[in-house]
């Protein structure tokens, strides 16, 4: 290899121990460099590459306790677009320990040098980076830009014309085809790599390929190969966790997943998989531990967001939620309470002025509260409460509380009110995390059964009462309340048939007369969104007439 003239080089050392510092200066200082920059931590760093572009960056990755570290420092310049797609990045650290060497490989800095380390092995890392980086740049910077279809053909020539580089354009160009979904493209890209070589990133690449295909046990298998040859492949745990999975084998893919999670307990992304495998497990404690750690991991991250917030606290009702022990339960609803007061100061809470409000959200909680705690009605009045809130205080649904709100209105049956706050989601699924998309879907789950039921005798109430025929009307509307005692719709158009019926009877039953009156007294006390509100009002002349 070509030696590298590091003369033109603009580099940024970060270390916030000064005699290392110094010495990492005074090392590329010796090969030739005549820029660099130092900084005693990643805030500054994170200043310096906000100003101005470098070469070379080579970063501890510890700088200092309660300070953003390497990993973090790495993702933020990235997200950022702070560094070029030719910028060399080398993490450091003078801890071997298994967990932190994994866990800076998969966030992929350039290279990973373990303390102490000479010159020459500083140089030789470098070089090779910097050469394939530069020589490389191109098919980089399309990437960035996400142009895939382009950059699988500038990847193909580039393994024309770079053989050097071959094992790693093929796993970018694997990459590129999971992206565009083209999976037997990437399949025949690995079986021609492995009819020369069994390559450990290939067999366990071709497992991923087979698990987004969905021939999980083909998956499974190639992935336990992999452990089998090197037990500190983390992807391969996660592989099989996924395939078991989606395979509904549970209890196998909880163990697969905490094997990847012991191994490499830094990743956000990995704790998200913990919390839904877990919970498909029944398994909420475990749940709450990797909610807490997703909100602690990304305080001093490029990933804090105020649904890491909610998702903790969540996490910790909904073992109270899913727990016959009474005992266990209470003291699960005061560590809610417990947790939303630590909480309450935190930055992310009140940076997001716009979408979020903490003391809807408190509200909201309480409702969940006290739902779990039995008392339906009290609940229902809360959620009301608190959707008109929202109402006033937003002029788009907050995203970082829709969550809550569906939960709450499956809970409760009001379907409708969930599937226009499913929508919202669907629209903004930039601005959540895994753990939300799983919540609505899994409690879909839950409620399709009650949903579909008040849904179809809703509909055909309706459809009776347009054509007149009350009496068939009420019978639909009685059972779809039935199935949602709670739901303001239904009994809206409950009391609406009751009214034509009382009507249109010489010696109306007293039954119904009765009836009236309770729903009459239900909707009075209850807080309406103007849309319910405006009916109600609509009707009570007409109500009032018929029960005196």
């Amino acid at each position: 290899m070509e030696k590298l003239d590091y003369s033109e080089k603009r580099c940024l050392v970060v270390e916030d121990r000064r005699p290392f510092l110094v010495l990492l200066r005074g090392l590329l200082n010796a090969l030739g460099a005549k820029t660099v920059t130092t900084a005693g931590s990643a805030e500054e760093a994170l200043k310096a590459c906000k100003a101005k572009s470098y070469d070379i960056i080579i970063s501890d990755l510890h700088l200092g306790t309660n300070r953003k570290n390497g990993f973090e420092f790495l993702e933020e310049i990235r997200n950022y677009k702070y560094v070029r797609p030719s910028t060399v990045f080398i993490m450091i650290s003078g801890d071997s320990a298994r967990s932190m060497v994994l866990g800076s490989l998969e966030k992929q800095p350039d290279d990973y040098l373990v303390k102490p380390f000479s010159q020459a092995q500083l140089n030789s890392r470098i070089s090779r980076a910097s050469h394939r980086r530069v020589t490389l740049a191109a098919l980089y910077s399309q990437i960035d830009h996400q142009k895939y279809e382009l950059s699988i053909q500038t990847c193909k020539h580039f393994l024309e014309t770079e053989p050097r580089y071959t094992n790693h354009l093929l796993q970018i160009l694997v990459k590129l085809y999971w992206k565009l979904e083209q999976y037997d493209a990437a399949e025949s890209v690995l079986n021609q790599v492995l009819e020369e070589r069994a390559l450990h990133w290939a067999v366990c690449s071709m497992a991923k390929t087979y698990l987004l295909k969905q021939e999980y046990s083909k998956a499974i298998d190639l992935a336990k190969r992999v452990i089998e040859s090197s037990s500190n492949t983390v992807e391969a745990y996660d592989i099989i966790a996924d395939a078991y999975l989606q395979d509904d084998k549970k209890p196998e893919a909880l163990k697969y997943i905490l094997e990847a999670l012991e191994l490499s307990p830094l990743s956000i992304d990995r704790h998200f998989r913990v919390c839904e495998i877990a919970r498909e497990n029944g398994q909420y404690r475990l749940a709450m531990n990797s909610a807490k750690s997703i909100y602690e991991l990304s305080q001093r991250s490029v990933h804090k967001n105020i649904n890491h917030v909610c998702g903790y606290i969540r996490s910790v009702l909904d073992i109270a939620e899913n727990t016959d022990d009474k005992s266990v339960r209470n003291r699960y609803l005061q560590e809610t309470l417990l947790t939303m007061q630590r909480v309450q100061h935190d930055e992310s809470i009140h940076s997001n002025p716009d979408d979020f409000d903490f003391d809807i959200f408190q509200s909201m909680i309480q409702a969940r509260m006290t739902l779990i705690e039995g008392k339906q009605s009290e609940a229902k009045k809360c959620l009301e409460k608190t959707q008109i809130e929202i109402e006033r205080t937003f002029t788009d649904y907050p995203v970082a509380m829709a969550a809550d709100s569906i939960k709450l209105m499956l809970d409760l049956g009001d379907f409708e009110e969930a599937a226009k706050l499913i929508k919202v989601i669907k629209k903004n699924k930039d601005k959540i995390d895994p753990s939300i998309i799983y919540l609505i879907d899994s409690e879909m789950e839950n409620a399709a059964h009650t949903r579909e039921q008040y849904v179809k005798h809703n509909k055909q109430g309706i459809q009776y009462y347009s054509t007149g025929s009350y009496q068939q009307a009420y019978d639909e509307f009685t059972i779809a309340k039935k199935e949602c005692p709670l739901n303001i719709n239904v009994n809206l158009n409950l009391l609406q048939c009751l009214v034509k019926l009382i009507e249109k009877t010489n010696r109306p039953e007293g039954q119904h007369i009765m009836q009236a009156r309770e729903l009459f007294r239900f909707m009075s006390t209850m807080p309406l969104k103007d849309t319910h509100k405006k009916k109600f009002e609509n009707m009570k002349e007409d109500v009032e007439k018929v029960i005196g």
